[in-house]
C-alpha cells in the first residue's frame, strides 16, 4: 500500500507555528493526507489520532544547522553538533533528515560533511523561495550520496499543508513501518511551493504573536 504524508509540518509548539494540534485530523483530511510528521522547532510533539497517522519528530537546531529527527522517543536537545545529533536520533532508533539543505535563506547542513551519517535528504521543501534551484540541488546531492528523497511542506499554517508530501511504500500504516520504507528508500517526493500569500499571513501571525 501506498501513504501520502507530509513529512514536514509545525504546530503551535513551534515559536513561530499556527496550526492547532485538536485540528490536524481536519486538516489531513481536508489535504487528502493520510499523516503528518509533526517536526517542531526543539520540542517533540507527541499525539495520536484515529483518524491520521502523525509521525512524532522534532527540528534540531544543531551547531551547524537544522536536521529533522524523526519517530524519536525523546528530545534531541539543541546545540549539539550534527554528529553527536544523530548519533542520540539512531539510539532512539529514529530517522536523521537533513531538511532544506539548499535554503540559502535559513540554518541547514551540508549534506556531503555528513556523508554515511544521514537516513534521507529533504529534497522538496514547499516554504523556500528558491523553489526550483533548491530543489534540483537537493536532488543532486541524494543521488549522489545515494540516499532516500522526502518531501515536506514546512508548514507554519493550516494552508501550506500538504504543499508537498512524500509516497512512500508500505506494508501496514504503523509509524514503525513508515520509518523502516523511508530508510529504505521506498519513497517518492512530490510538491509546490507554498503561494506568496500564505507567506504574508505567516509573517502578519507572527507579528500577532510577538506583539511587533
Amino acid at each position: 500500500m501506498k501513504l501520502k504524508i507530509d513529512l514536514h509540518v509545525h504546530t503551535v509548539n513551534s515559536k513561530d507555528g499556527h496550526i492547532s494540534l485538536k485540528h490536524l485530523p481536519k486538516i489531513i483530511s481536508l489535504k487528502k493526507l493520510n499523516g503528518v510528521a509533526v517536526t517542531d522547532h526543539n520540542h517533540l510533539t507527541k499525539i495520536k489520532f484515529k483518524e491520521a497517522l502523525i509521525i512524532p519528530g522534532v527540528e534540531v537546531t544543531t551547531k551547524e544547522g537544522h536536521l529533522i529527527a524523526l519517530g524519536v522517543e525523546n528530545l534531541i536537545k539543541k546545540g549539539l553538533n550534527a554528529i553527536d545529533a544523530i548519533e542520540k536520533i539512531h539510539e532512539e532508533s529514529g530517522l536523521a533528515i537533513a531538511p532544506h539543505p539548499y535554503d540559502f535563506m535559513t540554518s541547514r547542513l551540508n549534506p556531503f560533511k555528513l556523508k554515511g551519517k544521514l537516513d534521507a535528504i529533504e529534497t522538496i521543501n514547499s516554504s523556500i523561495l528558491t523553489f526550483k534551484l533548491s530543489s534540483l540541488l537537493a536532488e543532486k546531492a541524494a543521488l549522489k550520496l545515494s540516499l532516500p528523497k522526502v518531501a515536506g511542506s514546512d508548514a507554519h499554517i493550516p494552508e501550506a499543508v500538504g504543499n508537498a508530501y512524500t509516497i512512500i511504500e508500505v506494508s501496514s500504516s504503523s509509524i514503525e513501518e513508515v520509518l523502516k520504507a523511508i530508510k529504505n528508500g521506498r519513497t517518492e517526493p512530490y510538491g509546490k511551493p507554498t503561494l506568496l500569500t500564505n507567506k504574508i499571513k505567516k509573517i502578519i501571525l507572527d507579528f500577532k504573536r510577538f506583539n511587533l
